[in-house]
């Protein structure tokens, strides 16, 4: 169930944001398993699926990344090859 909620909130949020939102779930998971809400057993299969999407949206974020290029009007990330912001239309060269 865990596993379906994490997925579709991914759709709601950027790459950014889901990151957020996983790191939140990973703390309240956490959180439940000290104040013993959760077992051992029920925690640590919860506790690896969350790992698991935030290794994956970490390094999407990082190729992201790497393949941008900032507006110097905005701030917006724009494709590597872009001439102008997607959001504001600033000349990109």
């Amino acid at each position: 169930m865990t596993n379906y909620l994490l997925e579709n909130e991914k759709e709601k949020f950027s790459d950014e944001k889901f990151l957020k939102y996983c790191e939140t779930v990973k703390t309240n998971i956490i959180k439940a398993f000290k104040e013993r809400n959760l077992t051992k057993d029920e925690a640590k299969p919860l506790l690896n699926r969350v790992n698991k999407l935030l290794d994956l949206s970490e390094k999407k974020t990082i190729t992201y990344e790497e393949d941008t290029k900032i507006c110097p009007n905005c701030s917006t990330k724009n494709r590597a090859n872009a001439n102008f912001c997607r959001k504001c239309g600033h000349s990109l060269k």
